[in-house]
């Protein structure tokens, strides 16, 4: 199951009981068993102690709260159940959920689809992929006809093309795919140059990340910490740090740009010597550019 942290600690607690962790492990069987997952209240009253105590306890051992936890069940249930084929209504009432309304608003918070675009799995789509030399490397690059959704550095050229297009493949099942390198080479050229769109399906906070990525200006920095806080979650550095790393569209989704605390290059999983190229470029740019000459950002639809 996707988006369960390591272990938390709750202020004012110490490590885990055993007690707390075998309450905690009854909890968790409890709500793998139900669905719709029962009120906080009620899960406390099958232990003997009270509501606030186990939504406490169980965020200490597990990271998440009981609802919290209860919501990621559902949403992996739901979406199971729609790529084996089931309609909306079936598989939201399957997954515990009160109607497609509130299946719609789960998988599009977190995912970053409608519950009709999870059972398609690109059914209909034609996604056209390639190579793109640029003044930076080979890229691989991934258009859905609606906007690029996927844009990596590649080493080895044609290993790292069938890697990356099995890794889309298992994202988009049912689309159709056809490799076009010439028509791919222009619209990679638009977006690094701000005229071209992106099309990315995440989950709210992801995108919302992204977008705070894609207001930066050229060639100015954010730490993971200043990047959570603008965003109005200073307790979020973590998962900042988790959507900063899923990006699927290198310079276009300016990653590059965060920084650890005290000014040291963090991970990049394009490799650090790349990091520190595009930042260097990025700022000699700036310093060069006059203000006639603004960049722009690409604009973004969600998958």
């Amino acid at each position: 199951m996707r988006g369960v942290r390591a272990a938390a600690t709750v202020p004012g607690m110490n490590s885990p009981s055993p007690a707390a962790l075998r309450r905690s492990a009854q909890t968790v069987e409890r709500l793998l068993q139900c669905a719709p997952a029962p009120p906080l209240a009620e899960l406390a009253a099958a232990l003997g102690i009270s509501a606030s105590h186990l939504q406490r306890e169980f965020v200490a051992c597990t990271g998440l709260s009981p609802k919290r936890f209860a919501q990621l069940l559902a949403k992996e249930r739901l979406l199971a159940a729609l790529r084996d084929g089931e309609a909306v209504l079936e598989a939201a009432l399957s997954a515990g959920l009160s109607g497609p309304g509130r299946a719609h608003e789960l998988l599009v918070h977190a995912e970053g689809m409608t519950p009709a675009q999870a059972r398609r799995r690109g059914e209909g789509l034609e996604i056209v992929t390639g190579l793109v030399d640029t003044p930076v490397g080979a890229l691989f690059a991934a258009w859905t006809g609606q906007g690029l959704c996927a844009l990596e550095f590649v080493g080895d050229a044609a290993r790292d093309h069938d890697a990356l297009l099995q890794a889309l493949r298992a994202q988009w099942p049912r689309a159709r795919w056809r490799r076009d390198d010439a028509l791919l080479a222009p619209l990679v050229d638009a977006a690094l140059h701000g005229r071209g769109t992106l099309h990315v399906a995440a989950s709210h906070f992801r995108l919302r990340v992204w977008q705070a990525l894609l207001q930066l200006p050229a060639g100015a920095l954010v730490s993971y910490a200043q990047l959570a806080r603008a965003l109005g979650r200073p307790d979020a550095v973590r998962a900042v740090a988790g959507a900063v790393a899923a990006n699927p569209l290198a310079m276009l989704i300016p990653c590059h740009r965060v920084i650890r605390d005290g000014a040291a290059l963090a991970g990049y999983r394009w490799g650090l010597a790349r990091k520190a190229m595009l930042i260097a470029a990025e700022g000699d740019a700036q310093a060069s550019r006059t203000p006639a000459s603004p960049v722009s950002n690409p604009p973004t639809t969600a998958a």
